[in-house]
């Protein structure tokens, strides 16, 4: 068995069967913005195929699989396929904002530090006697600082969403404005 599928970003995967396992190949333009993970989708579920590597001017990965593994994932038979981008390479910040270890951060208290560092770096820019954080955004990975979660707004900066935090001079979270329609909560 053979079977093609095209990729809603313009890649495309191959899985070519037998009765024991399946090979799956999928190829994605490069376009520099930083690794993407590859999967194979299923009626129940997904499996992973790993990072796509540069090869001949695009990217690409190639896997055999048992099909017991794929169908214990959900992801056998395919349905289809699909990358991710798992990993930005570092570009220069937008306009305005800098690179930060919060570490580096005034905060209210200790909680608030701890819950920044370990989300690491971020986007940060003064704003009065206060600053922002920008955490970029994905519903593939978890929510930055979800303690604060209806604190938070969703932004657009230089083409790629970001979660926005404003804090006070006091280093103590503040609403941002424009909730509703435009914010999380």
């Amino acid at each position: 068995m053979e079977r093609h599928y095209r990729l809603t970003d313009g890649g495309s995967l191959t899985v070519r069967a037998d009765e024991l396992r399946a090979v799956a190949e999928v190829r994605r333009a490069e376009d520099g913005r930083g690794l993407y993970k590859a999967y194979l989708r299923g009626p129940s579920g997904r499996a992973l195929l790993g990072t796509l590597a540069p090869e001949a001017g695009e990217l690409r990965i190639r896997r055999t699989l048992t099909l017991d593994s794929l169908k214990r994932q959900g992801a056998w038979p395919p349905v289809g396929g699909e990358t991710e981008l798992a990993f930005h390479f570092a570009a220069a910040p937008p306009q305005g904002w800098r690179r930060v270890d919060p570490g580096s951060l005034s905060f209210g208290e200790e909680a608030l530090r701890s819950m920044a560092v370990r989300q690491g770096e971020t986007l940060c820019r003064a704003e009065g006697a206060g600053f922002a954080l920008a955490y970029p955004f994905s519903c593939a990975r978890p929510f930055p600082l979800p303690a604060l979660f209806c604190l938070a707004r969703t932004v657009v900066l230089a083409g790629e969403r970001y979660i926005l935090y404003r804090f006070g001079a006091d280093g103590w979270p503040v609403p941002t404005e424009k909730r509703g329609a435009s914010g999380v909560c």
